[in-house]
């Protein structure tokens, strides 16, 4: 499977969770609605396949019956998983860089206290005089 297909998958079961959440309804009670035990929900929401450990993709059966089962069109649910991988593909990762173990000077720049406390002696930004 690509990698935008992949996201694509990913962000169907992410969409479908949410809307579980959002309607109270745990995957064996989707299960239920429609007519799937709870394996089949995990296979395909959870876990994956106990044997491979690899998630079993949603087929156009699993969308269609989820989304009916969750009152919403399943053409409205895949255009949100669509705009969700979309999104994920214009994330840049951070990239990580080495920067090396810090000098003490700079351990100490950390760890001093950038703005003091106001005291007595000093008269606070709110302090009108």
């Amino acid at each position: 499977m690509d990698n935008y297909s992949q996201r694509l998958a990913d962000a169907l079961v992410s969409e479908i969770k949410a809307e579980m959440g959002r309607q109270d309804l745990s995957s064996r009670a989707l299960g239920r609605l429609i007519g799937e035990n709870s394996q089949y929900m995990s296979m395909r929401l959870d876990g994956g396949n106990p044997r491979t450990g690899e998630r079993v993709t949603l087929n156009v059966r699993d969308l269609y019956s989820i989304a009916s089962a969750l009152h919403i069109d399943p053409l409205d649910l895949m255009s949100r998983a669509q705009r969700a991988a979309s999104e994920a593909a214009n994330v840049t990762p951070f990239p990580a860089r080495n920067v090396g173990t810090p000098a003490e000077d700079d351990l100490y720049l950390a760890a001093r206290a950038a703005d003091p406390e106001p005291t007595d002696e000093q008269p606070s930004y709110d302090d009108p005089s």
